[in-house]
Order: structure tokens, then C-alpha cells, then sequence
């Protein structure tokens, strides 16, 4: 079987092809500050409907390995991360470049990234099969509890505190109920008389809204910042030294793991996988107080975190339908107009769809590399276009794109919607990625535990039930108030610790 899929895909010029256009659009969205992999690949959705779920793979893959990798672009050079996954890599990458070794900064960072994502990968080919065959003993109540538990992760260890996370979390959820049952077909949920709601509001929509054009208006006002221009040395192919990077051995195997396993977890992501490595890097160096003066320890910790998510994210994503963070959750969406269902069956009574989504995920992270490697001269060109060029055609791009996914106008006040909505929650300091989980897990958060209370007759039996679900239900109500006690009681400490100082 595998042996056949590989010379399927490797033999189809249009899927290699594909495989490298969304490595290099990745790229592309990840360098410009403003916008984020989510958007990439939810703007190019109306064009899956003209190609076959291969092909759909392929291009949305390589926009997946490339859009992480490409905040490190506008990070190394300008010290603005072109995505959040980036933040960390600004720490000791732009100080590298105030040293003028941006090209050798570049040339880490990117092959860290590539090493992360490829880790990712052999992990994603391990785990998901495994995980696959222990989620066919999977009843309701169980897929109940890891969705529950998902939620809970997500308000927890997202940026901001546990209580803004978990009510951006319920007005996912919320939003999500919005059309007719999923149980019945029938009965019509906020739908007020307006036939559009129906069928609810689209998951591309709700991300173009709340993430794009959230960071579009903060944008607005550096509208007349001058660019920073660097210079580098002007190479073919940016290639480490490989002396350099045989001193990170240890460091870029511990950030890889430490990634996918931040990846597995559903809601945390890329952003916290990169500060989360970077801040073991420090802890594990022998000289700490060099962080943050321009070390290549800090970029390699971080963008090899930060790429080692996606092929962890893509773990609960295949084996139980359940996204990892919001580009698994758009990825998700793609697959199903493409017609698949994901989840145990997938990897057991679909293998050649399963080592695709692989061989992509590899090609991808090849491209990525080999792109990033040899154009990183001409893709930070498109850092220095103005913003006051640069925010109307993304803003006249997004609207396209939420408009060409239904071909009705009812779509773009459905987005002016999320637009405010995300406005809000962003000025008033809520995390974002909560309302995004929400609202792609809440529908079927709401079909399990209708479906759990159909099989056991009511919430008590279920949750007195000696089962998988049961343990995972608890987790989730345990973790959010072991992780609350810790902070109250991190923050007494400190505090006397300052009283004590005063």
C-alpha cells in the first residue's frame, strides 16, 4: 500500500507541484506581520473545489509547514514577528542581526524549522496509527470527554487568564449552535427567521474575521512607519555551518519533542510551543545570561518548537477529528467539503489517504526548506511594502474569499460580524483561539452528549460510569482548578516576595 502511494504521488508533476506553490504561499502569509496560516489556507479553500483530495492535500499541507516557518522572515530582520509562533525567535534573532549576521541567523532558523517539522512528521506516522486503533473503543461518552477536555486545555493554557479563556470558549461554542439541530434537522436555533442561518456560519468566515481583520486594524496604525531595511549577503542557497548547528544537537532534539508534544494537546499551538522550548533552552544552557543578546541557541529552540506543532497538531486532528489548533481546525473543514471524514477509521480503512497526508506533510517540509533557503533575499521584499498598500488588498482579498465560499452577500455581514466581535475580545485583551476551538468543537460537543444521554438516560449515570470518558471528564474539571490554586498561589508568593523587598 505504501509503496504504491508513494510512486502515486510522486509521479503526479501537479501534486509535487502543489506541494511547493502552498509552501511558498505559506511562506509568503507567515512573513507578513498581520496575517497567519489559518487565513492562507482559508483563502484558498474555494479553489479546492476544482481539485481532488489529493491534490487538496498537498497544497494545504505545504501552506501548513510553510506558514509556520515564515514568521521567522520578518522576526530575524525587522524584530516583528510575522506570526505568533515567531515571537520567541525575536528575542535573539533580531539581535543576531544587529550583528550583522542576519544570513547566518536566517540559515539557522530555517533549518531548525525543517528539522522540527520533519521530527513531527515520523512522530505523526508512529502516534496517529496507534491512536486510531484506541479510539475504535471510542462510545459517545468518551468522544464527549475528549472534546470536553480539549475546551478546559484550551481556556487554561492559552494566553490571558482562565476565566477570559473559557468565556471566549463559550461564545465558540455559542456561535456554533447557531442553525438547525445536528440530532433532528429540524428544530431552528438562533436562527431568527433568516433562512441563511440554516446551515450556521462558516468556519472560514469566523477565522478570516476574528484573526485576519483583528490584526489588519491594529495594523492601521503603523500605517506611517517607515521600513526598517537590513542588508544581508546575497547567497544562492543559505546554508548553516554545520559546526554551528552539531553544538544544537541536543537542543534541536529536545525543542522538536517538546513541540510535538505541545502539538498533541488540543488549543496551545505554535506560540506557546516556541516560548515554552525557548525558556528550557535557557534553563538547560550553561551560559543563560547570553539569551536574548543574540545566541543561536534561542532561534534554534524556537523554531524548531514551533514547526514540530504541526505534525503533533495533525495527531488528534486524523485520529479523532479533534483539531490541534486553529490550522488543523481549518484543515479539518477542507477535508470535509472534500468529502472525508476524519477520525479512527480514517488511518485503518483508508490507509493510501493517510501515507498521502505524509507524504505530503514530508514534500512540504522539503519545499519549505529548499524555498526558504534559497528566496529569503527576494520574500523579505514584500516586509517592506507600505501598509497603506499592503492592508487594502489584503482586506479586498479576504472579502473575496469569504464571499466565492457560498457565492451569496449574506456571508460578508456574517464576516463584518466576526470582525467586530474579534475587535472586541482583542482590545479588551481575550485570546482569540478559544472562540475559534469553540466554535469548531461546539457541534459536536453538543451531538456526544445528546448521544450520551440517549444511551445512558441522564448526566449522573454516565459520569458514575467505570470508563475512558468518565477519567477524561474529570481531567477536565480537575486540571482548570489544580492550574487556578497555582497561580493564586504563585501570585501570593511573589507578592510577599516583593513585600519582603520593599
Amino acid at each position: 500500500m505504501l509503496s504504491q502511494v508513494i510512486l502515486a504521488t510522486l509521479t503526479d508533476p501537479y501534486f509535487i507541484l502543489l506541494a511547493a506553490l502552498g509552501a511558498f504561499i505559506g511562506i509568503c502569509f507567515g512573513a507578513i506581520p498581520g496575517l497567519n496560516t489559518p487565513v492562507a489556507i482559508a483563502l484558498v479553500l474555494p479553489i479546492t473545489y476544482s481539485l481532488n483530495l489529493n491534490h487538496t492535500l498537498a497544497l494545504i499541507m505545504g501552506i501548513f509547514m510553510g506558514g509556520i516557518s515564515g514568521g521567522l522572515i520578518s522576526a530575524i530582520l525587522l524584530k516583528l514577528p510575522g506570526t505568533a509562533a515567531a515571537i520567541a525567535t525575536c528575542l535573539d534573532g533580531y539581535p543576531m542581526t544587529a550583528k550583522g549576521q542576519a544570513a547566518e541567523a536566517m540559515a539557522i532558523g530555517t533549518f531548525a524549522s525543517f528539522f522540527g517539522g520533519i521530527f513531527s512528521a515520523i512522530i505523526l506516522i508512529v502516534a496517529t496509527p496507534a491512536l486510531s486503533r484506541f479510539a475504535l473503543s471510542f462510545g459517545p461518552w468518551e468522544y464527549f470527554g475528549a472534546i470536553f477536555l480539549a475546551c478546559t486545555l484550551v481556556c487554561t493554557l492559552c494566553d490571558g487568564s482562565f476565566l477570559k479563556g473559557m468565556i471566549a470558549t463559550c461564545i465558540g461554542i455559542l456561535l456554533a449552535t447557531v442553525g438547525l439541530s445536528p440530532i433532528d434537522g429540524q428544530s431552528h436555533r438562533m436562527t431568527f427567521g433568516w433562512s441563511e442561518l440554516n446551515s450556521g456560519f462558516s468556519l472560514i468566515i469566523v477565522v478570516i474575521g476574528v484573526f485576519a481583520f483583528t490584526e489588519l486594524i491594529r495594523s492601521t496604525n503603523r500605517l506611517k512607519e517607515e521600513k526598517t531595511i537590513n542588508s544581508y549577503e546575497k547567497k544562492l542557497f543559505y546554508f548553516p555551518n554545520w559546526k554551528r548547528m552539531w553544538r544544537q544537537k541536543w537542543n534541536l532534539v529536545r525543542s522538536s519533542i517538546l513541540g510535538t508534544f505541545i502539538g498533541v494537546l488540543p488549543g496551545i499551538g505554535a506560540t506557546e510551543a516556541g516560548m515554552f522550548s525557548y525558556a528550557q533552552a535557557k534553563r538547560f544552557s550553561k551560559h543563560p545570561e547570553l539569551f536574548g543578546t543574540g545566541i543561536d541557541d534561542g532561534v534554534v529552540a524556537s523554531e524548531a518548537a514551533n514547526n514540530a506543532v504541526t505534525g503533533g497538531a495533525l495527531v488528534p486532528t486524523l485520529s479523532l477529528s479533534v483539531p490541534g489548533d486553529p490550522s488543523t481546525a481549518v484543515i479539518l473543514s477542507a477535508l470535509t467539503i472534500q468529502g472525508l471524514q476524519c477520525g479512527p477509521m480514517l488511518v485503518i480503512q483508508h490507509q493510501d489517504i493517510f501515507y498521502t497526508v505524509i507524504i505530503a506533510v514530508l514534500l512540504a517540509n522539503i519545499f519549505m526548506y529548499v524555498i526558504q533557503a534559497c528566496s529569503i533575499r527576494f520574500v523579505v521584499k514584500i516586509i517592506e511594502v507600505p501598509l497603506y498598500y499592503l492592508v487594502p488588498a489584503v482586506v479586498l482579498f479576504c472579502a473575496v474569499g469569504a464571499y466565492t465560499i457560498n457565492n451569496r452577500s449574506f456571508d460578508l455581514l456574517s464576516l463584518l460580524l466576526f470582525i467586530v466581535i474579534g475587535w472586541i475580545l482583542a482590545d479588551n485583551q481575550y485570546p482569540t483561539m478559544p472562540l475559534i476551538i469553540g466554535f469548531t468543537l461546539g457541534s459536536m460537543l453538543e451531538v456526544y452528549y445528546r448521544r450520551t444521554l440517549s444511551y445512558y438516560g441522564d448526566l449522573p449515570h454516565a459520569l458514575i460510569s467505570p470508563s475512558f470518558g468518565t477519567v477524561l471528564v474529570a481531567i477536565g474539571i480537575l486540571f482548570p482548578i489544580i492550574n487556578m490554586l497555582l497561580d493564586r498561589r504563585l501570585a501570593r508568593k511573589k507578592a510577599q516576595e516583593q513585600e519582603n523587598a520593599d
